[in-house]
């Protein structure tokens, strides 16, 4: 069997049909390529969606298991998969037809490890339209590591490439599990191991936004727990960084800018995390005296060609200066709180 399609879902009766329509539209053998359903605990009607979905597609396969959560499902579907290769996508999003056929002939072609693609984001549920799928006249092949070091395109969400299952069985790659921001710590460690890539101009992926997504969740229960995940993933990425500062077989310098550019990226979004929720500053000063330790703050890599803006600048500049944001957080709570202001 070509490709595993592994889908995890939670809660998605009104999203999981949707998905797996456009999985079955990509110009593919139904014989070489198998999508596996994970219901990770759901309560509402996935349940019968999915049984539904299997009686209609004998290449479908359902998995039920308690909530254990999006990374642990993810390394439950990793195990199950019999394909040569592997993709992961989210339940409420979905796919251009015809997108991972075109993917699956480049890769053969080529003989990849890995594809990437471009994706759009919408609130459109309908765009699946393969008119996005252009004929490509040349493919530039690289290693994982001289993408990441090199191209704007890298991000850190795993469902924007197609990977060959055994780097990640070799290398015993697992999501971190019972966290948020899953996807990070395993990207940059996959893009390690892979020696032949390619990214393909294709904006094939529809990342559907919703307002009841796990980020946008707005209790305080939620947040905290999100909190302590950002934390999580910044020392990872700082154990990853030191990992390859002391490696000295080739030139990592450009691998390891990217990471602390994702690093500040968290700890920028961990801010705003900050004035949502009635947190003492005591303890906001101790995790952001832990992050100075390891240099991950202040932010040295967040403004940049991608975050240039006025806005992004003054922003950071009042994150950089704990001081003077600690006297602003009872305001600017407030001004939250009232809805005067909106956050990310």
């Amino acid at each position: 069997m070509k490709l595993s399609i592994i889908v995890p879902f939670f809660n998605a009766e009104n999203h999981l049909e949707r998905c797996v329509n456009s999985l079955v539209n990509q110009d593919l053998d139904s014989n070489h390529f198998e999508i596996i359903l994970i219901n990770d605990g759901s309560t509402d009607q996935s349940k019968g969606v999915s049984e539904k979905l299997v009686k209609l597609y004998p290449n479908i396969v359902l998995h039920t298991h308690k909530n254990i959560g999006l990374g642990a499902s993810r390394n439950v579907g990793i195990q199950m998969a019999r394909g040569e290769y592997i993709y992961f996508i989210d339940a409420d999003d979905y796919l251009v037809f015809g997108l991972l056929g075109t993917v699956l002939k480049y890769i053969q072609e080529y003989e990849l490890d890995l594809v990437g693609f471009k994706y759009l984001s919408t609130t459109a549920l309908d765009l699946f339209d393969p008119e996005a799928i252009l004929s490509i006249e040349e493919v530039n092949v690289q290693s994982g590591i001289d993408f990441v070091a090199n191209s704007k395109s890298f991000v850190v969400m795993a469902w924007w490439y197609v990977m060959k299952k055994e780097h990640v069985i070799q290398n015993n790659l697992k999501f971190p599990e019972g966290r948020y921001l899953e996807d990070g710590p395993f990207t940059f460690r996959l893009f390690l191991q892979i020696k032949r890539m390619a990214f393909l101009p294709i904006d094939g992926y529809r990342y559907v936004k919703t307002p009841n997504s796990i980020m946008n969740k707005e209790s305080r229960r939620h947040i905290i727990k999100l909190i302590d995940d950002y934390k999580y993933l910044i020392d990872n990425f700082n154990t990853l960084k030191k990992d390859l500062l002391i490696r000295k077989d080739i030139d990592y310098s450009g691998f390891i800018k990217k990471i602390q550019f994702w690093s500040d990226v968290n700890v920028y979004m961990l801010f705003y995390r900050f004035i949502k929720v009635n947190l003492p500053v005591s303890k906001i000063n101790k995790i952001l005296n832990h992050f100075e330790k390891i240099k991950a703050y202040p932010l040295k890599f967040f403004v940049g060609e991608e975050n240039n803006s006025f806005k992004h600048k003054l922003i950071t500049s009042l994150f950089n200066n704990k001081y003077l944001f600690y006297i602003s957080l009872y305001p600017l709570r407030l001004l939250y709180k009232l809805r005067i202001i909106k956050l990310p």
